[in-house]
């Protein structure tokens, strides 16, 4: 089986890293909390450029970052080299990974979990967890509702400007996928540097997930204790820009 893994790299990466503003971010006193709560060292899969692995890691949490693309794990160590912070960062995949049974926690914020759409490459990125998880560890994945409508033509969705000045634009849009529990997501990149212009297209797929469907998986893969809320407040507000967000929660086992 070959990993599915996205494409960040380059000026993807770079635009990536952007993407999200400037502290706090919309779920950073979330995860703050959680690992408060849980205690020793946590894993963030799809770590990117260290949105959340380096504000944690600067107010004193032990996290470790795992993730597929070099180009992110490159900007995250260059802004943890302006932090003085030395994270411990793995190259891998979330469905192929094999690290000590140490973690107290391990998440996958925004909707990465989601990048994951065949069965077989979700139960293996579970039994990895599992795994790596101490008895009584946490798993924390967060899954967005599929759209409300789909966006058959493009929208703009983010513009940002990059270190060499380059300004980039981000389109998308969305559909139905016709054969599998899943919804396409497709961005389209314009690039603009010195009066020069490049533009390509992303076609990406997510795991469209029902509300019994990752708790029925997370039971089947031997988690217990799975539970979910709806948002990153006790109102259940979310940020505006990341649509509906649902929190899952689930432990492996003590015995």
């Amino acid at each position: 089986m070959t990993p599915t893994v996205w494409d960040y790299s380059g000026v993807v990466a770079a635009a990536y890293d952007r993407f999200f503003g400037a502290e706090p971010y919309f779920d950073q006193a979330f995860y703050a909390a959680r690992l408060t709560a849980a205690g020793g060292c946590a894993l963030e899969l799809a770590c990117g450029t260290g949105r959340l692995l380096l504000p944690l890691l600067r107010d004193g949490f032990a996290v470790e970052g795992l993730d597929t693309s070099p180009d992110m794990l490159a900007i995250l160590r260059r802004k943890a080299s302006g932090l003085r912070l030395q994270p411990t960062l793995h190259l891998r995949p979330m469905q192929d990974f094999h690290l000590p049974e140490r973690f107290a926690a391990i998440f996958c914020a925004v909707n990465s979990f989601q990048i994951l759409v065949r069965d077989e490459e979700i139960a293996a990125a579970l039994g990895c967890c599992l795994a790596a998880l101490r008895p009584g560890g946490e798993l924390i994945l967060t899954v967005a509702d599929r759209p409300a409508r789909w966006t058959r033509r493009w929208r703009e969705r983010r513009r940002v400007t990059l270190d060499d000045g380059a300004g980039v634009v981000i389109h998308d849009r969305t559909a139905a996928h016709p054969a599998a529990p899943c919804w396409r997501w497709d961005l389209r990149w314009r690039i603009r540097r010195a009066g020069h212009i490049e533009e390509f297209v992303q076609p990406f797929e997510l795991r469209d997930y029902g509300l019994t469907d990752l708790p029925a998986l997370l039971r089947a893969a031997g988690f217990e204790a799975v539970q979910e809320r709806r948002g990153y407040t006790e109102s259940g507000a979310t940020d505006s820009a990341m649509g509906g967000q649902r929190i899952v929660f689930a432990r492996r086992p003590r015995v």
